[in-house]
């Protein structure tokens, strides 16, 4: 698992007047809004006494109170009261925990797991969200398998015709395709085919041999894919788009979110058939990413696993972000993790206020592997 890259904690509605519990990378953190409504993201584990901050309650100075002793911190992790200490005494400056940079974007929380925001690929611009002419839907479910598996189990355009029965041109073999890499934390790929047209009331979009047009993208933040089809044949601009987010629960377990946009039939009536088409999807690839095999992906990112053509081309360049993100020092290294918290540790991941301000802190942070390893 790696630090520094935005990873999405929920969907905004979801978070409302009250603290809550999120696992990401095997930590435990707590968003919770403030008196204006902005999100914010702390390490769950007061630095007292390691209470949970998620069962504390939130206060009209924007607060969070811890439930032990009802120590409140602010948005920026700041212990700002002590409610049984003398009203003259101090508040000790290792009285703060980790605070994480959030933003709200598409109806989701995004967190910057990490320190150096600045260093972090950006959170992708998707300007259809919100666009007129558009419906969305989101969709939230948690897998039992490691989040590499998780993604993988979309991210080719072989898997579609084995898994799901979407023929190109009518066989199993993809029309050539390009991998792009517009930058290092991204890649984007796409082909132009035939497919049967789709059954029930999607079947009016396109006739028999219309000609579609397929992009795929895969973003590091969010670990998000996104699928954009213009379904009704090129040159419609008839299109879905489909948002796939993955974060890292831990090793083995990976919350997934969904967005699924449409710019055609988008009244209400037709939501419950779209979201049952991409489900049908979803729940295809689901079953086999936690079937897979080892349930612990390979600790180096330079998969083990055979690779080969046409099928690996998109994982490929997957992978490579990831021997990226290592050569930068940003994974977090389990085994010495698990040995910490063995010993009676509790590891957190490192904010940014820790670059400017590296002592006073009670917790330590999590080890990293040497990227030169």
């Amino acid at each position: 698992m790696f630090m520094n890259v935005w990873y999405t904690a929920g969907f905004s509605r979801q978070l409302t007047n009250a603290p809550q519990h999120v696992k990401m990378l095997s930590r435990d953190f707590v968003l919770f809004r403030d008196q204006a409504g902005a999100a914010h993201c702390l390490s769950n584990v007061c630095c007292h006494r390691g209470a949970p901050l998620s069962q504390g309650r939130c206060h009209d100075d924007g607060s969070l109170a811890c439930c032990q002793h009802g120590w409140r911190f602010n948005g920026e992790g700041r212990c700002t009261l002590m409610p049984a200490a003398d009203a003259a005494a101090s508040i000790p400056a290792a009285a703060r925990v980790d605070s994480y940079p959030v933003q709200e974007r598409y109806g989701i929380i995004w967190v910057l797991l990490g320190d150096d925001p600045d260093a972090a690929a950006p959170i992708p611009d998707f300007p259809e969200w919100g666009a007129e002419g558009w419906r969305w839907l989101e969709y939230e479910e948690t897998w039992d398998a490691n989040y590499h598996w998780a993604k993988l189990s979309n991210l080719d355009y072989v898997h579609l015709p084995v898994v799901h029965g979407q023929l190109w041109n009518g066989g199993i073999r993809p029309p050539d395709h390009v991998v792009e890499r517009p930058d290092d934390f991204s890649l984007a790929t796409g082909i132009r085919v035939k497919t049967k047209p789709a059954k029930g009331l999607w079947s009016r979009l396109r006739k028999p041999d219309t000609e579609v047009r397929s992009r795929m993208g895969f973003f590091l933040s969010g670990l998000t894919i996104k699928v954009d089809v213009e379904i009704g044949g090129v040159g419609t601009g008839m299109r879905f788009i489909a948002l796939d987010m993955s974060t890292p629960v831990d090793e083995q377990t990976t919350t997934m979110r969904f967005l699924f946009g449409r710019n055609f039939l988008t009244r209400s009536f037709a939501d419950k058939t779209h979201l049952k088409r991409n489900l049908k999807n979803v729940h295809e690839d689901r079953a086999i990413a936690e079937a897979q095999m080892p349930k612990i992906m390979p600790k180096v990112p330079e998969s083990s696993l055979l690779l080969t053509e046409p099928e690996d081309r998109v994982a490929k360049e997957y992978w490579a972000i990831f021997s990226r993100l290592r050569a930068k020092g940003w994974q977090i290294d389990r085994d010495a993790l698990r040995l910490e918290e063995r010993q009676g540790g509790y590891p957190v991941i490192p904010s940014p206020a820790r670059r400017s301000d590296p002592n006073d802190w009670v917790n330590g942070v999590v080890p990293l592997v040497d990227r030169y390893s």
